[in-house]
């Protein structure tokens, strides 16, 4: 499911394993988003960006792609995360 993704990917980054969690994003993103996230844990930002993506979610399907709406505290939209699910069923990170 999109959920069990986002939590593989938060799980690696409480881990500080930015390779790994690159894996979570569709293949023709990984390579730049292991870039960002390295930079982000360079900058020691990494614990701020589990916070955020662990905040309450407002989830909408839609067929094999998810929308997850992430408020910051003042109910303000802060982030968004989208998945698709790739020909193996696997829901991946499209963008973020």
């Amino acid at each position: 499911t999109p959920e069990e993704t986002l939590q593989l990917f938060i799980d690696a980054l409480k881990k500080g394993d930015v390779e790994l969690a690159a894996k979570y994003f569709v293949l023709d993103k990984q390579e730049e988003w292991e870039e960002n996230l390295t930079k982000i844990k360079e900058k020691d930002l990494l614990r701020r960006m589990i916070y955020d993506l662990e905040r309450n979610k407002e989830k909408k399907f839609e067929g094999s792609t998810a929308t997850y709406y992430i408020s910051n505290d003042e109910k303000d939209l802060a982030l968004i995360v989208r998945f698709v699910r790739n020909a193996s069923g696997k829901w991946k990170i499209e963008s973020m």
